[in-house]
């Protein structure tokens, strides 16, 4: 197995409008080996999100991938089954969004986000989940990190 987790070549996303398809990330070439940590900054609108949907194989409705290749691990994710897709998602790659309002549910309670991928993706038991929960609370020294995951991101300050 190489060093390479991630290798995108040529990517090309185009946008539907009622002008019809225009490009909106244009022949990315990028690589991300084992190990390593990539940050991607740029304006608001620039790509960002859309790149970082890509690298799981996936865009938003309204989008599509126009050309080149995403391999995650030597496999090639454009035009790959969706059973074979779904079985990454989750348990080997993930998309972490930047925004908390973005991430979080506001109708569902902490513990029960933090609980939901590993849990639904046969990773952690249930126990073993909130048991990580509450162990990570502890390590980013949140108050009271036996109970917090039990409240609702509006009752967490920047939730």
């Amino acid at each position: 197995m190489g060093n390479e987790l991630l290798t995108i070549r040529g990517l090309r996303i185009e946008g539907r409008s009622a002008q019809g398809w225009s490009e909106i990330v244009k022949g990315v070439d990028l690589t991300l080996n084992r190990g390593e940590i990539l940050g991607l900054i740029g304006e608001s609108g620039a790509g960002k999100s859309t790149l970082g949907l890509a690298a799981m194989g996936y865009v938003k409705p309204g989008c599509r991938i126009a050309a080149g290749s995403i391999r995650f691990d030597g496999q090639e994710l454009v035009g790959a089954p969706a059973p074979a897709l779904r079985a990454l998602r989750g348990r080997r790659i993930a998309y972490v969004a930047q925004s908390a309002a973005a991430a979080f549910n506001p109708a569902w309670r902490l513990i029960d986000q933090h609980c939901e991928g590993p849990v639904q993706h046969g990773v952690k038991s249930r126990r073993e989940a909130e048991a990580e929960a509450v162990q990570l609370y502890r390590e980013i020294r949140l108050p009271d990190p036996e109970r917090i995951g039990l409240r609702y991101p509006h009752q967490v300050s920047g939730g």
